[in-house]
Order: structure tokens, then sequence, then C-alpha cells
């Protein structure tokens, strides 16, 4: 699993896309990467590089599996970026968020999970997500900052893809 988040991660943190005749073709996600937030996951449709459907076997809408690269790659944690793996059911509330492959100290990214930075989001829509005061988890603020920015950036940027 971890390694088609690092080869996602870096197809999206890159900006590579290849193109065809019809077009660009976008990443896919495997189904087995989805299915511990979307148990019953059977298909995933890509959007964009960073935003999936998830569908069971019927073609029923289970939710929504966003990347934050590349809409935070400008967003430092305490060594650089923090992306996340974001998954919505599908009334768009959060199901769960997971920090992917970085460059964080490990005892820092650890106290922000131990510290329940991540469940501070779940069930809330992206509206309450977004207007939600979320405290740094202590010990480890330069990372809680870095999650919580890439955060609101990829739901803003979500927000505006919902519009068009």
């Amino acid at each position: 699993m971890n390694v088609i988040r690092k080869a996602l991660g870096s197809l999206m943190a890159a900006g590579v896309i290849a193109f065809c005749s019809c077009g660009p073709k976008l990443p896919e996600l495997p189904v087995s990467e989805v299915q511990p937030y979307f148990g019953d996951a059977a298909k995933t449709k890509a959007i964009d590089t960073a935003y999936y459907e998830v569908k069971d076997n019927k073609g029923n809408k289970l939710g929504t599996v966003l990347f934050s690269s590349p809409y935070s790659d400008g967003v430092k944690g305490f060594n650089g970026p923090t992306p996340l793996l974001i998954a919505l059911d599908a009334e768009n509330r959060i199901k769960d968020i997971v920090l992917l492959e970085n460059q964080e100290t490990p005892n820092f990214a650890k106290r922000v999970v131990n510290g329940g930075l991540y469940q501070a989001w779940n069930g809330l829509t992206i509206d309450e997500a977004l207007n939600k005061d979320v405290d740094a988890v202590s010990g480890a603020t330069y990372t809680s900052n870095g999650v919580k920015n890439s955060l609101v950036a990829r739901l803003k940027a979500y927000q505006r893809q919902l519009k068009k």
C-alpha cells in the first residue's frame, strides 16, 4: 500500500501526466488503497490527479478520496510538505484523514496521530471543517499546523471543483 501511495504522491508532486491522443490519462487508484476507508469499494474513478470517486459493485457512490498534493505543496510542516489522504463519505463528511509519506520527524508525526488531531474533523462537512478551530498538538506544533493548513488548502480547492 505504501509503495502505491509513494508512487501516486511522486506523480502528483511532479505534475507528471501521460498524454494520449484522447487527452490526459489520469493515474489509477487501486481499490485496495481505498478499502480501509470504504470496505465495500469495488471501483475508483479519477476525476483529476488528486480527486477520486469510490463506488460499490452496483455503481453507488460510497464517497470520495482526495489527495492534498498538489494543492497544498507550498504548505510546510517542520521538515517540508505534509501530504494528506482525505476520505469523504457519500454526503461529503470527513471520514478519515491520513498523513502520507513525508519528511516530518517520526516522533512529531506520531505525536500528531496520538494527539487526535486527525479525528478532530471526522464527521464534519467541508464547511464545518473549514470553520473549525483545531488546536495544534503540544510538542508537534509545526507538524500540526502543516496538517491543518494542508487540509484547508485541499478542502478549499475541492469546494471550487464542486462548483464547476
